[in-house]
């Protein structure tokens, strides 16, 4: 199954834009992550998330929103709840221009939805 996420998240995390893409449980457990920077330019944004996650999590699924969105200095976390239980959270440079992630996001989220039922 692994392989199977990974080729459906390869278009998102093969954008030079991309700093992280990540799958994570309801609970926060990671499921899958790819970071395509060095962790150091990260870590501060990584531990905030790790720290909030569930938080995070149980406001995008108790408010049905479609997205939540957070800016760090020149990194911007978008998450995209994929199911009741699942989150994509994608790590992106400020400066990248988001139409084609947007549309890269929204296919791999149903194809998502489709292999973790």
């Amino acid at each position: 199954m692994m392989l199977k996420i990974s080729q459906i998240l390869e278009p998102i995390y093969s954008d030079p834009n991309v700093k992280m893409v990540a799958l994570y449980k309801i609970d926060g457990e990671p499921v899958f992550i790819k970071v395509n920077a060095p962790k150091a330019e990260l870590m501060s944004t990584l531990y905030w998330l790790e720290e909030q996650i569930k938080d995070l999590l149980h406001y995008i699924f108790n408010k049905n929103l479609d997205e939540a969105s957070f800016k760090f200095s020149n990194i911007r976390v978008i998450m995209y709840p994929v199911s009741r239980t699942i989150v994509l959270s994608v790590m992106v440079s400020e400066d990248a221009s988001l139409y084609k992630l947007e549309i890269d996001i929204a296919t791999a989220c149903k194809e998502l939805e489709e292999i973790l039922k």
